[in-house]
């Protein structure tokens, strides 16, 4: 193992004491190397995250995932992502003309408010709305902030709301389809998980538990891909088994569960030590926790490494770490520096040429890039990818250094990474936008002995299959008790 990597690893247990908070009970002293306990994909704990649950409840729960499971358990008795299989067809009772907006009283005797001119613009009929396409055919000149309703009338048996607007115009909802809209938080909370799945953050005792497929599952049941998607938006990586080790099965497995995101390497390419080589992952070096190619203003979202062939002596172990945890530690133990590393822009660039292609890819982004509401989106962290040039004052680059060099002292701790090594046959997913994965030194005497075959998957895809699955299984979102995987 490479020197900065020890000397890493030494100043991170200086922060030990800062932060026992973060740290859970059971976090073992020293970097986690094991070929860990297997674990099926359909025994995972804790895939279902409300967002309803606040960030506190959430804080002190991902670090027990089984007690995490007992109080939801308990709540979804009441608060169920598929509401369908514990509620009637929700039934219209009343309603009442506001100022601006439709007021609805349901007959289990919950009550909603519905914007009149959401309703109007959100007009299900052949003429505002083609349902093969799931799309509006409303124009925006047809539609005003002065709409009002003449009209309303509701279902005998409650199922049906129709609306007649001032200048005549009809428009019916299905009450079921509105109770779905509602503008409240539950049914919100409920559209949000089927959105996208809340994340649990791990530490480095997620070495015993690592989430584990079958490849020949994958080929054959729709649910084990279901359990795959499920369980990357949850944990952020998954160890799928059984693979060929050859070339192609990448594709194999995209087939099933997303589509391949062609890059500046190529639709699919492979790591293995070169001479010569384009990237310093072609070579046998070790490599720090980072994520690939930062330099892309369209960073890729999930990688995938098929490993074909494995370095049989000591070295080429995958490391890995949950960045999203670390920046969450960050903020908590220390706000300014956290700051500095969202904004400050970092300039991430990569120069060569491969398979005759010659690229010079510069983006610039911050190290931490986090949404409107302050949620973390991704960790923009390469050693090898950070080019020299830094637009910012020297004093605040010193700061930046400062707050950068913080963050590895964190992230370096052995309770936020673990080490396991891949053997042929095995392929390693990873959500490119939280996990940092790194890479041990190896002696590589014969060219091409540790040989992978990488890819890339996007998001949008993966997340698009998932809830199609989901529907087409008849399953709600992490199962109808809320602890599927």
């Amino acid at each position: 193992m490479q020197a900065g990597w020890l000397s890493l690893l030494r100043r991170g247990g200086n922060l030990l004491r800062h932060s026992a908070r973060l740290v859970p009970p059971s976090a073992r002293a020293g970097t986690t190397t094991a070929r860990a306990r297997p674990r099926a994909l359909s025994t995972v704990p804790a895939l279902y995250f409300p967002a309803f649950f606040n960030t506190t409840i959430f804080d002190d729960n991902f670090k027990s995932p089984q007690k995490w499971c007992s109080q939801l358990s308990k709540r979804n008795k009441s608060t169920s992502v598929n509401p369908d299989l514990i509620r009637p067809r929700p039934e219209l009772a009343s309603t009442s003309q506001g100022h601006n907006t439709l007021k609805v009283l349901w007959r289990d005797g919950e009550a909603d408010e519905f914007p009149y001119v959401w309703l109007r613009d959100n007009c299900q009929c052949h003429a505002c709305f083609h349902t093969s396409a799931s799309s509006r055919l409303l124009r925006v000149a047809n539609l005003s902030m002065d709409v009002r309703p003449r009209e309303v009338q509701v279902s005998n048996d409650g199922y049906f709301l129709t609306v007649v607007w001032e200048n005549g115009h009809e428009s019916t909802y299905e009450t079921e389809w509105l109770n779905e809209r509602a503008f409240n938080p539950r049914q919100q909370s409920i559209y949000n998980n089927k959105y996208r799945l809340r994340p649990e953050l791990w530490d480095s005792d997620m070495s015993q538990r690592i989430p584990r497929a079958s490849f020949d599952e994958l080929m054959e049941d729709d649910a084990a891909v279901l359990n795959l998607l499920e369980s990357m938006e949850v944990l952020g990586f998954t160890v799928v088994s059984g693979a060929r080790p050859e070339e192609g099965e990448l594709q194999r497995l995209s087939d099933r569960a997303s589509h391949l995101v062609a890059s500046n390497y190529g639709t699919t390419f492979i790591v293995k030590d070169k001479k010569d080589a384009s990237n310093v992952a072609y070579t046998s070096e070790g490599l720090d926790l980072h994520c690939d190619l930062v330099c892309l203003h369209y960073k890729p979202c999930v990688q995938l490494l098929h490993c074909i062939t494995q370095f049989s002596g000591d070295g080429g172990d995958s490391i890995l770490a949950d960045s999203h945890r670390v920046a969450v530690q960050m903020r908590e133990l220390h706000p300014q520096k956290y700051r500095l590393l969202t904004d400050v822009l970092v300039n991430f660039r990569d120069v060569g040429v491969d398979n005759g292609f010659q690229y010079d890819i510069i983006a610039r982004r911050p190290m931490i890039s986090v949404k409107a509401n302050g949620e973390i989106k991704t960790v923009n962290m390469s050693t090898f990818g950070r080019d020299s040039h830094f637009g910012i004052s020297p004093k605040e680059a010193i700061g930046w250094y400062d707050a950068y060099l913080t963050f590895c002292d964190l992230l370096y701790r052995p309770e936020n990474h673990f080490t396991f090594k891949l053997v042929p046959g095995e392929i390693l997913i990873m959500d490119n936008l939280r996990i940092l994965h790194g890479r041990t030194a190896y002696e590589d005497t014969v060219e091409g002995e540790r040989r992978l075959e990488g890819g890339f998957w996007d998001w949008d895809m993966m997340r698009s299959r998932r809830r199609g699955l989901q529907k087409r299984l008849g399953r709600g979102v992490g199962g109808q008790d809320g602890c599927r995987i």
